[in-house]
């Protein structure tokens, strides 16, 4: 038996959803990597969560600049 829900805003039945990586940002510095679910109809944002597959993203130092 298949589970089979509907979308809240087209009221369709979803079968498939777009998924997206996205980056999470807090206080205007991203955190981490996301995923987002969407409705393949509509486009209706359906969820987002944590990426638990991503590798953790490399921690920049600011770039040294020589006068």
């Amino acid at each position: 038996m298949t589970i089979q829900g509907t979308c809240p805003q087209c009221g369709k039945r979803l079968l498939h959803v777009n998924v997206e990586q996205i980056v999470g940002i807090v206080d205007g510095v991203s955190k981490a990597r996301c995923i987002s679910l969407s409705c393949i109809h509509c486009h209706a944002v359906l969820g987002v969560q944590l990426d638990s597959r991503a590798k953790p993203r490399p921690r920049r130092t600011a770039a040294k600049s020589s006068a």
